[in-house]
């Protein structure tokens, strides 16, 4: 429940109708706002949500925000009516304030890749021990995770928060808005780079969760990122390290690999060993399950529970989840996004899975490298060069400097989906292994759905 008097103080609004002193909850979507709830019309480049007001105020009964001087927004609503000098802004205090209500545990999870399948894995290990309360899906900016921060219910003992970044300060504002107990770093690589300039301004950016983790809180270290492990000589927090390469508090290793069906694997969790089984490919998703199971771990889940449920966790559409067309081949769906980390990853886990047929990789743009776009890409070229891929498909003006890098019979670049899909489906046969990825802006799912 949320008062009038609560709601204006920390906006520092204006009421300038008062129809209903209490709301049941906070709301920036006018579709589904629910009975009693206070809309909160956010403005951005492409859309203004004070269009929004009357037909919010019709679901609800509640009120709104306004920010000052759209007032003639407001002239046919009823309800309460604050003015604000800015929506966006007193999004994020409401959002403050509701955290500072909230006794929960929090941690939070940055990184350039793996902080969506980490914050999920580590949800899943956390069911049946105690009530976790989340962000959904990747909503991590600073609208995702305000949003996330209100819509929490009753009083969880735990909050699960990842947080996402590319432009600089974003990840220490939401350290601020979060005041994590426990935070990590999955990774530091090149994304969002015309954002954040170069590695180091990733570096620099990521970094800043560790500094706005509450003074007596802990912070994860990941030993095998050479960009983080100098941390952990002189961490700002009390930190706790992990790793597969090299030793560390917590660390994984593999028993077998089985292909598309997985690994078989074995965590060291606070001294204590235990083997499980997991269905995600690729060595960049051991590290997801390391960390997820390392948190997990050191805030009391036993080990055996950690081990059944990374068991049973599913891959998720778009992130290396391999699916099984009708005509037998087998489609991997990493079509979710891409930046060079991530791409060098799932090129490597496709030439060492084992196959009977032809391994194919489907290649779209990687956005957002800045300057670095070509050489990114150029280089790019030159690790498919030397994989052992039976074909390489690009699309997207990019990847032409990985087109030209290759420059031999193996590589072709199509100008559209539609054309590529059709060559695909072509050449495709039984046994194949068909790899999808791609930044999210050049709709790579659309190949997906057009292959299975």
């Amino acid at each position: 429940m949320w008062l009038l008097e609560d709601v204006t103080s920390t906006v520092r609004g204006t009421p300038l109708r008062v129809e209903r002193q209490v709301f049941t909850g906070v709301s920036t979507d006018s579709r589904n706002i629910r009975d009693g709830q206070l809309f909160i019309p956010l403005v951005g480049p492409n859309f203004d949500g004070h269009a929004f007001i009357d037909q919010a105020y019709i679901k609800s009964g509640g009120g709104s925000l306004c920010q000052k001087g759209k007032e003639g927004a407001c002239g046919k609503a009823g309800g309460t009516i604050i003015l604000v000098e800015d929506t966006t802004q007193a999004l994020l205090d409401l959002a403050r304030f509701r955290r500072l209500q909230l006794p929960a545990f929090f941690i939070a999870i940055t990184g350039s890749n793996g902080k969506t399948t980490t914050k999920e894995l580590l949800v899943r290990i956390m069911t049946g021990y105690a009530q976790t309360a989340y962000n959904e899906r990747n909503y991590n900016n600073q609208i995702g995770v305000s949003q996330a921060l209100l819509a929490i219910e009753n009083q969880p003992q735990y909050c699960v928060l990842e947080l996402g970044t590319n432009h600089p300060g974003e990840i220490a504002l939401l350290a601020g808005l979060v005041a994590p107990d426990l935070s990590v770093i999955t990774n530091v690589n090149a994304s969002h780079l015309e954002g954040l300039g170069d590695v180091a301004g990733v570096l620099r950016e990521k970094t800043s969760l560790f500094e706005g983790t509450k003074p007596d809180g802990v912070i994860f270290i990941n030993l095998d990122d050479a960009a983080l492990r100098p941390i952990a000589e002189r961490p700002a927090r009390r930190a706790l390290t992990f790793g597969i390469t090299n030793s560390a508090d917590y660390t994984l290793s593999i028993d077998k690999e089985r292909g598309l069906a997985g690994f078989d694997i074995r965590l060291s969790l606070r001294g204590e060993s235990v083997a499980t089984t997991t269905r995600l490919l690729g060595m960049h998703n051991l590290y997801n399950i390391l960390t997820a199971a390392a948190i997990a771990s050191h805030i009391g889940v036993p080990p055996r529970d950690i081990a059944e449920r990374v068991a049973s966790f599913e891959p998720y559409p778009g992130r290396f989840h391999a699916i099984t067309s009708k005509k037998g081949y087998t489609v991997i769906d990493d079509a979710y996004n891409a930046n060079p980390a991530s791409m060098e990853w799932a090129i490597t886990t496709l030439d060492k899975i084992p196959c009977n047929g032809k391994k194919i990789a489907i290649l779209g743009d990687m956005k957002e490298l800045g300057d670095k776009q070509e050489a990114y890409h150029r280089e790019l070229g030159t690790l498919l060069k030397k994989s052992n891929l039976s074909a390489i498909i690009f699309v997207g003006d990019e990847m032409r400097a990985a087109f030209k890098a290759i420059n031999n019979g193996r590589a072709r670049i199509f100008p559209d989906i539609a054309s590529l899909v059709e060559h695909v489906s072509g050449i495709a046969g039984r046994d194949d292994i068909i790899l999808v990825k791609g930044s999210r802006a050049m709709h790579m799912d659309k190949i997906v759905e057009g292959l299975i």
